[in-house]
Parts: structure tokens; C-alpha cells; sequence
């Protein structure tokens, strides 16, 4: 870890030696960081390039990043775009219209959106993993359902303003973000996790 930079798992404690799965299952920072710190900073932003992610810069160049410690970030509807790649390596943003016709069914207007590769398979089946032990045995417990995946990531701001939770199922990527109009702590709905029972609603109803 840097001299100027010493980050703290979000409990306070230390854990010592950790294995991937746990510390990402976990959401502890330690971890990400000397992960982050051993890919290397432009490395690891480099694989960001292909997310049009807007506000993004040189700005968020820095190791806290690696825990969300970026200058403007992600909007949901970003972050929940390039969850999708975690399907199968492709990705490709979502439209609310895909296309405009007439009352003849003449294309006016069309996306000419196309997917492009961004991990490959036996990247996405890492990533496939880690994601589905957070809903089994990690932060994301209260998001699981049976079916025939269950994946994601939650997130939470060091002083709980804001709630996240980004998932995949079979078929579905859905992210929710949970905030007060006028930021302020979350800490007494926290533990009831109502941004994984959303999140759990809308994936069970679209299933």
C-alpha cells in the first residue's frame, strides 16, 4: 500500500491472509487495493476505455480508485451496462428505444449499436464465479433466489449515503442505486439491505 494512501475494510477489522473469493465476496478494500497496486493504475484504467463511461478522467487516476474513489464516477445505468459483458464477454449499451417506424413499419431511425468482445471466456467464468459467491455466501446473501444463476456486487459509500447493487441472472443485468434526495446516512435501513430486496423483486418478477 502507499505511504499516503491506507484504507480500511468497511468493519474496521483486519483478516489477515485472504483468499480472492473471500476478500470479494466480502467487499473488503485491503485486498482491492493490493490487487489494484499490483495490475498497476493505467493497466487497470485501461480496461475501463471500452465502457463509455463519461466521467471518467485522468483525474481518477489513483490507487482509490480501485474502491470507488472516483472524482464524479459511474451513473447506474453505466455501471449496469457493463455488468452485461459478465454474460458472455460482450458488451453493448442498452437503449430505452431501439428503433423509431412509421405507421407502415418503415425504419425511421435505428441504433447501430454492435457488441464488441471485452473479456474473454475464461475471463467471464472467474468473474461469473466470484459474482455468484457474493449472493452465497457474501454481502449480496439477501439477493440470492434459485434459479438458474444469481450473480452480482454490492457497494456502499464509507459513510452510507449510498447503496448499490449491480446483478445478473440467466437473462437480466439489473443495477440499483439507493440515495436520499438530499444525501444523508443510510445506517438505520442498512441492515434490512432494501437495495438487495428491490434488486430481488424486480429479477424474480422478470424471471
Amino acid at each position: 500500500m502507499s505511504n499516503s494512501y491506507c484504507p480500511k475494510n468497511y468493519s474496521g477489522d483486519s483478516y489477515g491472509m485472504v483468499i480472492l473469493r473471500t476478500a470479494f465476496a466480502q467487499s473488503y478494500n485491503t485486498p482491492a487495493i493490493r490487487l489494484f497496486e499490483k495490475t498497476g493504475v493505467e493497466t487497470s484504467f485501461k480496461y475501463l476505455d471500452a465502457f463509455d463511461f463519461r466521467k471518467v478522467s485522468k483525474k481518477d487516476h489513483h490507487t482509490s480508485s480501485a474502491i470507488d474513489g472516483f472524482e464524479y464516477g459511474m451513473s447506474p445505468l453505466e455501471l449496469t451496462n457493463a455488468y452485461t459483458s459478465f454474460h458472455d464477454g460482450n458488451y453493448q449499451p442498452a437503449r430505452a428505444i431501439t428503433k423509431v417506424t412509421d405507421q407502415e413499419g418503415k425504419v425511421l431511425y435505428k441504433w447501430k449499436d454492435r457488441s464488441k468482445e471485452i473479456w474473454n471466456k475464461r475471463t467471464v467464468a472467474k468473474m461469473r464465479q466470484l459474482l455468484n459467491e457474493t449472493t452465497l455466501s457474501g454481502t449480496a446473501r439477501k439477493a440470492y433466489f434459485p434459479t438458474d444463476y444469481v450473480g452480482g456486487k454490492t457497494g456502499t459509500t464509507n459513510d452510507v449515503k449510498d447503496m448499490w447493487f449491480v446483478g445478473l441472472t440467466a437473462n437480466y443485468t439489473t443495477g440499483v442505486w439507493m440515495v436520499r434526495d438530499k444525501p444523508s446516512n443510510l445506517q438505520s435501513i442498512y441492515s434490512h439491505s432494501p437495495h438487495l430486496l428491490i434488486w430481488k423483486d424486480i429479477s424474480q418478477t422478470a424471471e
